[in-house]
């Protein structure tokens, strides 16, 4: 299967006033607090932590809607067909073929620099299971593209979805591994034994 072009797929575009109400009154309906404190940065990539339960992703973006936001994010290409196709593209999905070699890191850092505006939201765990170490691929796309990683969270605890910023990274791996651990020590997600330690292999 031919790889989509990632551009210009990967560029930011804000929800229209419809889905804007509609991501505010599913947010309020649900019972969750939004709290955005992220910055106007023209490019970013966003952390999405603690991701343990598939209903996080059922907040995240009516969440995210309701604050005029529509990142994009990851998908596998093999749900992105049919009926499935138009829904994705609504809420921002790109599909990635995950079993074929090509640099995909480095593709979609070519489509970052080439848009003007990306919020490009990652789940640095992968899987909805415990897992023992992260991906490192937003890393080394915010490295690469010389843009910020900024924070966003679920905390089941206190009904929180939020952002916050963060960093440029500097490509020392552990002290900015560190800065993360810090800020996520205290969220806590749907299913909290599912969460792995903060590392990369």
């Amino acid at each position: 299967m031919q790889e989509t072009a990632l551009q210009p797929m990967i560029e930011f575009r804000p929800p229209s006033p419809f889905w804007q109400n509609f991501g505010t009154f599913l947010a309020r309906a649900m019972g969750w607090r939004i709290l955005n404190n992220l910055p106007d940065d023209p490019k970013m990539v966003l952390l999405f932590f603690p991701h343990t339960s598939n209903m996080d992703v059922l907040v995240a973006i009516p969440a995210a809607f309701a604050l005029g936001l529509k990142p994009n994010w990851l998908v596998k290409d093999d749900i992105y067909k049919g009926i499935m196709r138009p829904l994705l593209d609504r809420v921002g999905a790109i599909p990635i073929n995950r079993h074929r070699s090509e640099n995909k890191v480095g593709r979609i850092v070519e489509a970052v620099q080439s848009a003007e505006r990306v919020m490009l939201a990652l789940s640095p765990e992968g899987t909805r299971q415990r897992t023992e170490y992260w991906r490192s691929g937003f890393y080394h796309i915010a490295l690469q593209a010389q843009i910020p990683i900024h924070f966003s969270y679920i905390d089941y605890p206190s009904k929180t979805i939020g952002g916050e910023p963060g960093f440029i990274p500097s490509g020392e791996i552990e002290a900015d591994l560190d800065r993360i651990r810090a800020f996520y020590q205290d969220k806590r997600g749907r299913h909290p034994e599912r969460v792995g330690p903060i590392r990369f292999r």
